[in-house]
């Protein structure tokens, strides 16, 4: 099984990395079985942190199941439970040593695409002038 990369069966459900048999919930697999949890899983295979591992079929009940108990889902769950995940003005955020190695790698790549190029050129333009050196950076690039 490669790196980083989540495989299925021909039902379409996801491989434990561990043991090589197929779940609609690996996760919860992962946690009764391996005593592990997800996010040390996620790590040590290589997966994107934010991103659940289950089959469609499962992903599809759990969405339906979202969009009927929404009032409650967002009411509760989001808003009122979410107060103390939120953004404190003058915190400093999420520094690079809270990053992920995965999140790092699928930033880079992010950076590369020719949407965020041009984006990144644009602001380089309107910053540029401040002295922080972005403008005379693409602008060189651009006569290479």
């Amino acid at each position: 099984m490669g790196y980083g990369i989540v495989e299925y069966d021909e039902n379409g459900n996801p491989i434990c990395e561990i043991c090589g048999k197929a779940f609609k919930r690996v996760l919860s697999h992962v946690r009764q079985k391996h005593d592990m949890d997800e996010k040390t899983y996620k790590k040590i295979n290589g997966f994107d942190l934010r991103k659940g591992i289950c089959s469609k079929e499962s992903s599809e009940a759990t969405r339906k199941k979202t969009l009927e108990n929404y009032d409650k889902c967002i009411g509760e769950n989001l808003i009122k439970k979410g107060e103390k995940s939120r953004f404190d003005i003058g915190s400093k955020g999420r520094t690079k040593d809270k990053v992920s190695e995965q999140t790092r790698i699928m930033l880079k790549e992010r950076l590369k695409t020719p949407k965020m190029k041009e984006a990144m050129k644009e602001s380089g333009k309107k910053v540029g002038e401040s002295g922080l050196g972005n403008k005379a950076r693409w602008d060189k690039e651009e006569n290479n």
